[in-house]
């Protein structure tokens, strides 16, 4: 899955959310920047980016395994996020 990222999420949540996957969890800018949920410094870069909402909108979460897209939903646009 690669859905664009709501820009009212609980950070703190979604990582919580990312070590209950299976598979990778990323979150993948159009500039090309990737930063994995499961690593300890993507997750710092995570949380100062969580003060930046226009920056997390515009950027994708993508999920390897496609049974953790259910775990993840909840942070996408697409599930009816704004």
């Amino acid at each position: 899955m690669k859905k664009k990222l709501r820009g009212d999420i609980n950070v703190s949540e979604m990582l919580k959310d990312a070590r209950k996957c299976k598979g990778e969890v990323y979150i993948s800018t159009d500039e090309g920047d990737i930063l994995n949920l499961k690593s300890m410094l993507s997750q710092y870069v995570v949380v100062i980016l969580a003060g930046q909402q226009e920056l997390l909108k515009a950027s994708y979460l993508v999920c390897e395994d496609n049974a953790d897209d259910e775990i993840m939903k909840f942070y996408t646009q697409t599930n009816g996020g704004k």
